[in-house]
């Protein structure tokens, strides 16, 4: 094979997607949907930290991220991938192993990010990329997954994403729920995991973004 790098742009794994777009049509629509409207939430709440320099985010991130924050927090689910299509749709009792071939889209998604053969985004923004979707699972007070971090030692994107894409698992829509959780219950929810899930300083941020949600 003969690999046409004029361009710059450093290949990855040979044979797998030509470019992001088309590994993110292979994700059914509700899974595009979710990632969406978490890469939305997340984004508001990025934003709103920029805004008011916490977590001292301005020198943390550099303004290079909030160029397409709203679009790397919405592939945090990258690993979803290699999740078979009747997993993602199955309604009843998952398995034990069925429960762990969903935990593993967090460490897919090194895989998932490694099969696009262009780059889509530069370097730093490619390592923010990875953090946040292998660490979005972590909690805070060190019983996530994949790899059991705590505190600090999660990346702040992953912290961000955590609290979005809880709250758009609570909040949305689902034909199998007998009671559909208001967006006032959700809130209320993700508040009682402060200092557990979630960071209490994230917690108070999302709070104030919820309006724009």
């Amino acid at each position: 094979m003969i690999i046409d790098n004029r361009d710059g742009i450093k290949p990855s794994e040979i044979g797998c997607f030509p470019d992001l777009k088309a590994l993110w049509s292979t994700f059914p629509r509700d899974t595009r949907l979710h990632m969406e409207r978490v890469g939305k939430y997340a984004d508001i709440m990025y934003r709103y930290m920029v805004e008011n320099n916490i977590e001292d985010i301005n020198n943390r991130e550099g303004e290079n991220f909030l160029t397409v924050s709203r679009e790397i927090f919405a592939l945090h689910d990258v690993g979803r991938h290699y999740i078979p299509f009747a997993l993602l749709n199955k309604v009843g009792r998952l398995t034990p192993e069925e429960m762990q071939l969903l935990k593993d889209h967090t460490v897919n998604a090194r895989r998932a990010i490694k099969s696009i053969y262009k780059k889509p985004f530069s370097d730093d923004i490619m390592k923010w990329w990875e953090e946040i979707a292998v660490y979005h699972h972590e909690r805070f007070d060190g019983t996530g997954y994949p790899e059991q971090l705590s505190g600090e030692e999660i990346p702040l994107g992953a912290r961000i994403c955590a609290i979005a894409d809880a709250y758009d698992g609570i909040a949305s829509w689902k034909p199998y729920k007998k009671k559909q959780t208001t967006k006032e219950e959700a809130v209320e929810i993700i508040e009682s995991e402060a200092g557990k899930q979630f960071q209490p300083e994230l917690v108070k941020v999302f709070k104030k973004c919820t309006m724009w949600f």
